[in-house]
């Protein structure tokens, strides 16, 4: 099954996610047989790009075609054997070496974490906003997204570039893609999101009151609907699943640790029933574990308003 793409909301809490209609579509790029006459100085200049982009790799053929020569390719290698391919207009070179810095410093913290990551390939684009919006049809809030083992950033163009912000975001998106590689891309939706948020750094003041007030009028979103992402969901339904998701994860890690968390991921690598893997590594059926959830986030969310805002997420478990 394809895994749903990630999506991430920008600023803080996270927002409202559609179904995209459109993703970017690679160029096909012909390699040209024969003697070709052209008339035209623009004519042969398209011919004599279109050869330079067919020499190049796939990925890169498709940029080149698009962006001539306006991109800067940087190889990334990182410990364990992965290998990604830092992709970003030239003018933004600063800004590439900030996120080479963060992935690398990233790749260590996971590392420390989880242990070996099994050796991947990817790719990290940095694009401008409306370049982004045309080729990927995010919607207008999209912060940054993880589609097909691609990360791609948009930045701003028309004001100064957030430093902090590109840092949480390439933490979390390079999150997705570890994660993906520690479950051989078998990791539940709410999982995925639940640790990427939760590695990418301090909790959002607003999020537990988005699932709060979300919670007065309905019932916790159902972990099924969550196991392959979010882009399905009802519109209404992302925020609270965004806030869930992490308020369950925070509760799985302070329970049981993060060694128990990458058993859970090796037993997806080797293929085990994602219910066999969780009941295996936790001690207790998702089942168990979703009706306590929910139970536990109803009674809070019925609370009266002086002690609403405090959660004990470790109730959330057991």
């Amino acid at each position: 099954m394809v895994k749903d793409r990630q999506v991430e909301p920008k600023n803080v809490a996270p927002l409202v996610i559609q179904e995209w209609k459109d993703v970017v579509r690679p160029i096909a790029l012909q390699t040209m047989r024969g003697v070709v006459i052209v008339a035209g100085v623009q004519v042969l200049s398209m011919c004599i790009r279109l050869a330079i982009a067919d020499s190049l790799t796939p990925e890169r053929a498709r940029l080149a075609a698009i962006d001539g020569d306006s991109l800067r390719f940087t190889p990334v290698n990182l410990t364990d054997g992965s290998r990604l391919t830092l992709i970003s207009p030239k003018h933004w070179s600063d800004i590439a070496d900030e996120v080479t810095q963060e992935l690398t410093k990233t790749h260590r913290e996971l590392t420390g974490m989880f242990g070996s990551i099994p050796p991947f390939r990817s790719s990290i684009r940095l694009m401008d906003e409306q370049s982004f919006y045309e080729l990927t049809g995010a919607p207008g809030w999209t912060n940054a997204m993880f589609f097909r083992g691609e990360i791609i950033i948009p930045l701003a163009t028309n004001q100064p570039i957030d430093l902090d912000n590109i840092h949480r975001s390439v933490k979390h998106e390079y999150t997705h893609a570890a994660l993906s590689a520690l479950s051989r891309g078998r990791i539940p939706g709410w999982i995925d999101e639940g640790l990427a948020q939760w590695i990418e750094g301090e909790e959002n003041p607003a999020l537990r009151a988005t699932l709060r007030n979300y919670l007065q009028k309905n019932e916790p979103v159902p972990l099924h609907l969550l196991q392959g992402g979010f882009t399905k969901l009802e519109s209404r339904m992302v925020p609270a699943a965004y806030a869930q998701s992490l308020l369950a994860m925070q509760a799985v890690v302070q329970t049981y640790g993060i060694t128990k968390v990458t058993a859970y991921l090796q037993l997806l690598r080797e293929d085990y029933d994602r219910g066999l893997a969780f009941e295996t590594a936790f001690d207790m059926s998702q089942d168990e574990f979703e009706r306590h959830l929910r139970s536990t986030l109803k009674t809070w969310a019925r609370e009266n308003s002086a002690s609403r805002s405090a959660l004990d997420v470790t109730t959330l478990v057991r």
